[in-house]
């Protein structure tokens, strides 16, 4: 369990300042009538022990990073810019475990190849990637930052289970935050607290997939050595010359070259 301390900068340093903010929620609407239905317990039981009558949840082919980058526009849009210096993704359930959806995240929204990173902190991620960003800022990293909070917690929870699928629901949110002047800017963030507790782990977890908790071996990834190709483009035979670095020729020796995959 994670919850979000951080000191104030020292004076001098720059702020953060928040410029713009967005979000976006899957159109696909849960409603307690139809998970009394599934859960065979009353719609108003439902209402009463969560104070939650409706949750979107993603449809199928949706993931994480869709929901990341509509947010994602609506921020920058809100911020009137269209470049940071950082992105920052907040989330427990990405698209895979690798690579972080954050570079593709920047890619979609066309930023290029800054620098983009993933963070997990669960329902505390978003706060934690304010804090990072806050820090980046400050220290002169950045100038502004991109930070995202994005779940797709429909994908990792028993559809069966009344504790848990009747609370959370799938949706993301962004804030474009940049550095300012102390005391002369509204959106000005102050003190970040960061904190956690690692006894309480096991309280709600989702198991499958980390080291711990390997998946089975025949469901298990075999991911490539980095830099090779897919196994489609390898099977369809070497690009040809003038889209290599250079093409493959004989030696000084007269010997043929072989080609690096």
């Amino acid at each position: 369990m994670a919850y979000a301390r951080s000191t104030q900068p020292a004076d001098g340093s720059p702020v953060t300042v928040i410029a713009g903010v967005g979000c976006w929620l899957p159109p696909t609407v849960l409603t307690n009538d139809m998970l009394s239905e599934r859960l065979g317990v009353p719609a108003d039981w439902l209402s009463s022990r969560t104070g939650i009558n409706t949750r979107h949840v993603v449809s199928p082919g949706m993931a994480t990073s869709d929901l990341a980058v509509e947010a994602a526009r609506r921020a920058l849009e809100s911020a009137c810019v269209d470049k940071v210096d950082a992105v920052i993704v907040g989330t427990a359930t990405p698209d895979r475990r690798v690579p972080a959806i954050a570079p593709a995240v920047a890619t979609r929204l066309g930023l290029g190849t800054v620098g983009a990173f993933d963070l997990s902190a669960a329902c505390s991620g978003f706060l934690y990637g304010l804090a990072a960003a806050r820090g980046l800022i400050a220290a002169g990293t950045a100038q502004s930052a991109l930070v995202i909070g994005a779940e797709t917690v429909s994908s990792v929870l028993d559809p069966q289970d009344r504790s848990t699928s009747a609370l959370f629901g799938d949706g993301a949110g962004a804030a474009v935050v940049r550095a300012g002047v102390r005391g002369t800017e509204q959106g000005e963030i102050g003190p970040v607290i960061l904190g956690s507790d690692g006894s309480l782990a096991d309280l709600i977890h989702a198991p499958g997939g980390g080291s711990r908790a390997a998946p089975p071996s025949g469901a298990r990834a075999r991911p490539r050595p980095c830099g090779s190709r897919p196994p489609s483009a390898a099977r369809a035979g070497p690009p040809p010359p003038s889209s290599r670095g250079r093409a493959a020729g004989p030696r000084r020796g007269g010997s043929p070259r072989s080609s690096r995959r």
